[in-house]
């Protein structure tokens, strides 16, 4: 390369592609841990409201309430040793524990105000509404979260990753409660369709 090329080369051009370059970096590349993140949580929600169905028809209470502490402990664990096999990331990322905890007190305030509602139905109608409501929420963070992460500079292959989910969130909400078929298994069907999507995403996102 002669020395003119060399002191033709623009700074500001330079730093533009260095900006564009980072840009394209995901979550896969950068924070390998949240994109795994995807198929653990899929598989401890199916497990997780597949086995609270039972609860709710009437099955033995303490074991199962043993069995879904259990499957969170095993879902934080797992997501911790993740975390901890990577090296921190160069850019930063929004807090996930932050964003779950304000999904968690969103679902509380919800739950809390609704109890005079809750009352005055029956158990199959207040079960249902305690879905679609608690899962609206859900649905709208993911969809947040999405948004969030472009002022990351996450790419956009990750980014619809939390759209998706969002709106098939928004979806099972919307539809489980209308189709009698669903009867009595609402939570198993809700806790199967987010597994599928979950997973979906993890094989998607596996081979960008």
């Amino acid at each position: 390369m002669s020395d003119d090329a060399v002191t033709d080369v623009d700074p500001n051009a330079l730093k533009s592609d260095l900006e564009e370059i980072k840009g394209a970096i995901g979550l896969a590349e950068d924070h390998p841990y949240w994109w795994r993140f995807w198929i653990v949580e899929g598989v401890s929600v199916g497990l997780f409201f597949t086995i609270a169905q039972f609860w709710f028809r009437g099955s033995s209470g303490p074991l199962i309430a043993g069995t879904l502490v259990a499957i969170l402990a095993v879902d934080y664990a797992v997501k911790r040793r993740l975390k901890s096999s990577y090296e921190p990331p160069m850019t930063g990322l929004p807090s996930q524990r932050f964003w779950m905890g304000a999904v968690l007190v969103g679902i509380g305030a919800l739950v809390v105000g609704l109890i005079p509602v809750f009352e005055a139905l029956e158990g199959t109608n207040a079960i249902r509404l305690a879905l679609v409501s608690a899962v609206a929420v859900v649905g709208t963070a993911y969809l947040l979260m999405g948004q969030l992460l472009s002022a990351y500079n996450i790419r956009a292959a990750d980014r619809y990753a939390f759209y998706a989910g969002g709106a098939w969130m928004l979806v099972l909400a919307a539809a489980i409660p209308h189709i009698s078929a669903f009867e009595g298994w609402e939570y198993a069907v809700l806790g199967i369709g987010i597994a599928l999507q979950h997973v979906a995403v993890y094989v998607v996102l596996a081979r960008r």
